[in-house]
């Protein structure tokens, strides 16, 4: 019995350890992601995981999008959208916390705000998430994560994720850079990062 014990925590210790190492390189780079999929049918996006109200924060037309999902806070996203007088930047969000019941879902209202942005502004977000998008990473190893906010970066056609980053890497900063865009908007940027 004590050498099953000593084999369990020895395992166990192994595949923490593994997930924090893996963890910590990894979040220099978004990984590929497929949550939020293009339906043929219709050419808009569908949550592969059944979740319908999250797709009421897209926009119908947009460019660029961030969209943040915490565990126990309202979710949100920030999408470019262009229209005749040009660039603008729409902030959606949940009025209350989405992690409610599947009838209290239903009527989770969405609030928008808009923002106009120069052409400048529109090219370099619409640089770095792509390029970013277009470093993501596959997880090679164990990846544990079982609580925090995941983030993600899409484009029309593709998108990547990255789960609570770490200060100081790459995902952070790229996290941190649509988090001030919050400003605009006179909300302060949420940022649950470790």
């Amino acid at each position: 019995m004590k050498n099953k014990t000593h084999t369990i925590l020895l395992l166990l210790a192994f595949c923490c350890a593994s997930a924090v190492s893996f963890d910590v390189m990894a979040q220099d780079y978004l990984e590929p992601s497929d949550r939020f999929t293009v339906n043929d049918k219709d050419g808009k996006y569908q949550d592969k995981y059944g979740n319908e109200r999250i797709l009421s924060l897209f926009p119908e037309e947009w460019s660029i999008g961030y969209l943040a999902s915490p565990s126990f806070s309202r979710k949100y996203g920030i999408f470019l959208i262009w229209d005749d007088d040009g660039p603008m930047l729409v902030y959606n969000r949940f009025k209350s916390n989405y992690s409610v019941s599947r009838r209290e879902r239903r009527n989770v209202k969405v609030f928008s705000d808009t923002v106009r942005i120069s052409k400048d502004e529109a090219e370099r977000l619409t640089v770095i998430i792509t390029d970013a998008i277009d470093k993501a990473v596959e997880p090679d190893g164990l990846n544990i994560i079982f609580d925090g906010t995941t983030y993600y970066f899409m484009l029309p056609d593709k998108m990547a994720e990255t789960c609570s980053p770490g200060k100081n890497t790459g995902c952070y900063n790229l996290v941190e850079v649509f988090e001030n865009l919050k400003k605009l908007f006179g909300d302060e940027p949420f940022l649950e990062l470790s």
